[in-house]
């Protein structure tokens, strides 16, 4: 399955959803969301990965290196997973999530803020494929 980033940009936070893989075919289209939602003073993000049913070290480094950006800009991150696969790979790479959900936490399967997403779609090759 292809990777498939929601992108909500309003006032705070910026949202990223992340569904599918996350893997080397996408690191390159997920490097160029990741990066451009944690630029600017004080970014105020979250990357909700809950929806990501694969990732690899190669996938993982646009998380870690939005992670480092915010931190030195000095904003805030919020950061969802729950895929045992996936929160293992976030560790190895010194990222823990906020919170880990378990079935007793009534969180939503997606945060939706109400301003209108941007939603982009990276096929195999890590090129734009569509935007909505």
């Amino acid at each position: 399955m292809p990777a498939i980033c929601t992108v909500f940009v309003g006032p705070r936070p910026t949202v990223v959803t992340a569904a599918g893989e996350l893997d080397i075919a996408t690191a390159v289209h997920t490097e160029a969301i990741f990066t451009a939602a944690s630029s600017g003073t004080q970014p105020d993000v979250v990357i909700d990965l809950r929806q990501v049913t694969f990732l690899d070290c190669a996938g993982a480094r646009p998380v870690a290196t939005a992670a480092r950006r915010i931190r030195e800009a000095g904003g805030s991150l919020t950061l969802l997973a729950e895929h045992p696969m996936v929160l293992k790979v976030l560790r190895l790479h010194q990222l823990t999530p906020d919170k880990v959900p378990s079935a007793d936490d009534a969180i939503p399967t997606q945060a939706s803020p109400t301003y209108p997403p941007v939603v982009l779609h990276c096929h195999h090759r890590c090129r734009l494929r569509s935007e909505r």
